[in-house]
């Protein structure tokens, strides 16, 4: 075997192992949940807690489910409004995923209610929901999930992160079609990609209900590719209107070339807040994602020490958060966020009320829980470009 065909060998052996990596991060070590853990379920539990969804998603409805979605790309969004009721032994950081179906409310996440909305009735939706809580905050979050994520484990996902978060604003899952499959990464990106126009469209949507006053932007892993996009390409637009009233945009583990975040963040510009980056620097998954990427560093395994930070960190208005030390998530650190929903909530109000830790800068949680200001710190994949 020459050179030449034992490196190309090693290369082709070298992003196997990235995507077995990322795909184990994405998924965890258990099995998949079916798609029949969306049928609803007859669920009235002593002590169990019930959290409303509203779910937009590209992909495409079965042909023969109004449950169901496949991974296939629809022209246009499908809307679904859900009730998920957690067992009264919650974990918080844990999805309780039956075992089999129909679940058990007693110790699983089930559906206790689910039925699709057109464009009309899922704006209706949010104005009641809102209208129901009689709160002034007007707030509604939307999240966008990452790489190897089926349906339903992100439906299940969400409804997990808004009943840990603790903070009952409107929650809106932005579900685009990921193949939900270890080979996917690289299909999963051209999903991502094609989803941009219809999560500006959703955004707009909702910026459009009167009652809406801020609309918080929160993406994981690859889904932060697709939240990005969209920013910058509603900048180049400049009529898009949910930009006037975006608060918090939060990216957590971004798989985002570094490079490509720079150019992205010279069109999208300072926003009214600033934007908040969680990143492990012990994060496995997106080290495997570099190397599928030619070794270029991704966001959230890029921002490392470096005493020239300031200048990149002010001119990019970043808040950067060093979840390091967290302890918990999956194995390999891609998903630590889960397990500091308090302290990446008070670091987002404090940037809402201008208390302490409002300006841009560098925050670590420790083991402990508590937020430490650090020394502004940015990689030399930002600063040395």
């Amino acid at each position: 075997m020459d050179s030449r065909s034992a490196a190309s060998k090693s290369s082709r052996l070298n992003v196997v192992i990235a995507l077995t990596l990322i795909g184990l991060a994405a998924a965890g070590c258990a099995a998949r949940p079916s798609s029949n853990v969306l049928i609803p379920v007859a669920s009235s539990v002593e002590g169990g807690k019930t959290v409303a969804i509203l779910a937009a998603t590209t992909r495409q409805r079965a042909e023969d489910s109004e449950v169901f979605f496949t991974n296939g790309r629809a022209h246009g969004v499908n809307y679904e409004q859900y009730a998920i009721s957690l067992p009264p032994s919650h974990v918080a950081g844990q999805i309780e995923w039956p075992s089999q179906t129909p679940g058990n409310p007693q110790k699983d996440f089930v559906v206790s209610s689910g039925r699709p909305l057109d464009e009309g009735s899922f704006s209706a939706a949010i104005a009641q929901q809102m209208e129901a809580k009689k709160s002034e905050d007007g707030n509604v979050l939307v999240f966008v999930h990452g790489y190897n994520t089926n349906y339903q484990e992100a439906v299940f996902r969400m409804a997990q992160l808004k009943a840990d978060r603790g903070y009952d604003e409107t929650t809106v899952l932005f579900a685009w079609p990921s193949f939900g499959t270890l080979t996917g990464y690289v299909a999963d990106r051209e999903s991502s990609t094609y989803s941009r126009d219809y999560l500006e469209q959703v955004l707009n949507e909702i910026a459009r209900i009167p009652k809406v006053k801020t609309i918080n932007l929160v993406a994981h892993s690859m889904g932060n590719w697709l939240a990005v996009e969209t920013l910058r390409q509603a900048k180049l637009r400049a009529k898009s209107p949910f930009l006037e009233k975006l608060g918090n945009v939060v990216l957590l583990s971004p798989d985002i070339d570094v490079d490509v975040f720079v150019s992205q963040l010279d069109v999208i510009g300072k926003l009214k807040r600033p934007i908040i980056v969680a990143l492990s620097r012990n994060d496995l998954a997106l080290a495997a994602s570099q190397r599928i990427a030619g070794d270029i560093s991704r966001v959230g395994n890029a921002l490392v020490e470096n005493p020239r930070a300031q200048a990149a960190i002010e001119r990019y208005d970043l808040k950067v958060v060093d979840l390091s030390h967290v302890q918990g998530g999956d194995f390999l650190g891609h998903s630590k966020f889960i397990e500091a929903l308090p302290e990446l909530e008070q670091i987002a109000r404090n940037g809402e009320t201008g208390a302490g830790g409002s300006a841009p800068g560098v925050f670590q949680v420790d083991s402990a829980g508590d937020i430490l200001a650090m020394p502004l710190r940015l990689g030399d994949a930002m600063l040395g470009r």
